[in-house]
């Protein structure tokens, strides 16, 4: 019976060993396992992925009353430390990113104009010239939207929201006056599509900022977008119009011979009979100081003037006077009403008693 017994209990223990051999490399494989999954890298993967998701989380949120939410999601994708930025940090990014864009079209419309300039036709020079100087106007609108986003982090506050939405609102539209600028110039499509589409770019990413910015709540301080052009004095003007403004808007267009006490005394007068300091409004212009101080008053005289004038953003605080609708004309040279107009002229003047064809 002894060998029967030992037979036995040796088998035993040999399925004892199986077993425990087995436990054993279960264990040394769960325990491999679980050190794999808490390695660095898997751990870092893990966290870069939930980051992502949140990261893009948060520029879906900024970016749902968008016009162009996958084109403003990629953008803000690009900025640095997005979840810690405010909203308006995060339009700053977005403004001075629309800013890039620009100088970058307005490169490519200097290159298409430096390299062709003897092939163009005149009037496509001028558009190109034309959407060059709305580009430079749109930089400068960026360039105001992003320090009064700047001046509202520094505040905690942003007192102008409607001031910042009306600069935006004035970048958009440059791309679109640019454009049609080539409505009707001869072979138009040879050059158009070579800058539409940086241009209808800018006009989208602007679109996008304007969205954001609308999110932005007003000061509480600020009882109106334009405050200061709601409150009126006495005698009706405004309250931020000086009296000399008031004199040059009350005033009646200079009559012949010596200027009476009262009456507006301009700095300039053109005349086409020659009796003025000019007989083009060109030259008038050319002639005016550059950032001026003051009011710079140009008087011209009736007539009909026929000629590209072209006002640089330099010429600022420029009014021109005339002698009435319909006794003084403006139009492009070589044009006539049914030719239409090239484009805009920038924003730097006001004018008085002067009338262009169809208005």
């Amino acid at each position: 019976m002894a060998p029967l017994l030992s037979s036995s209990s040796s088998r035993n223990r040999s399925k004892l060993l199986i077993v425990l051999a087995a436990i054993l490399t279960l264990t040394v494989f769960l325990l491999s396992t679980r050190k794999q999954n808490n390695t660095p890298s898997s751990w870092t993967h893990r966290r870069l992925h939930t980051t992502s998701r949140l990261i893009h989380s948060i520029a879906a949120s900024h970016c749902d009353t968008t016009i162009y939410p996958d084109l403003c999601i990629s953008t803000l994708l690009s900025i640095p430390d997005l979840p810690n930025k405010s909203l308006p940090a995060v339009l700053t990014a977005v403004v001075n990113h629309t800013a890039d864009a620009v100088i970058s079209s307005s490169r490519n419309c200097s290159t298409i104009l430096r390299y062709n300039h003897r092939r163009l036709d005149p009037r496509q020079r001028l558009a190109l010239s034309d959407c060059i100087e709305l580009l430079d106007a749109t930089l400068d609108d960026l360039r105001l939207a992003s320090q009064d986003l700047r001046s509202s982090l520094r505040r905690r506050r942003l007192s102008y929201r409607a001031d910042l939405a009306t600069v935006l609102s004035a970048a958009i539209t440059n791309q679109f006056t640019c454009l049609d600028g080539f409505a009707f110039t001869p072979n138009a499509e040879s050059i158009r599509p070579k800058i539409q589409h940086r241009l209808v770019h800018i006009s989208r990413l602007v679109s996008n900022a304007l969205a954001m910015s609308k999110k932005i709540p007003p000061s509480i301080e600020s009882s109106g977008a334009f405050e200061e052009y709601e409150n009126l004095k006495g005698d009706g003007f405004p309250t931020w119009l000086g009296k000399m403004d008031q004199q040059i808007l009350q005033a009646p267009a200079p009559a012949p011979g010596p200027t009476p006490e009262g009456l507006l005394m301009p700095d300039l007068v053109v005349a086409k009979d020659g009796s003025g300091n000019f007989t083009t409004v060109g030259e008038a212009v050319a002639a005016a100081p550059n950032n001026s101080a003051t009011r710079f008053v140009i008087y011209i005289k009736e007539g009909g003037y026929f000629e590209n004038v072209e006002v640089g953003k330099n010429k600022i605080n420029m009014i021109w006077i005339g002698d009435g609708i319909g006794r003084l004309s403006s139009s492009p040279a070589g044009t006539s009403s049914t030719d239409g107009p090239l484009s805009d002229p920038p924003p730097s003047l006001s004018s008085e008693r002067v009338s262009s064809p169809g208005t």
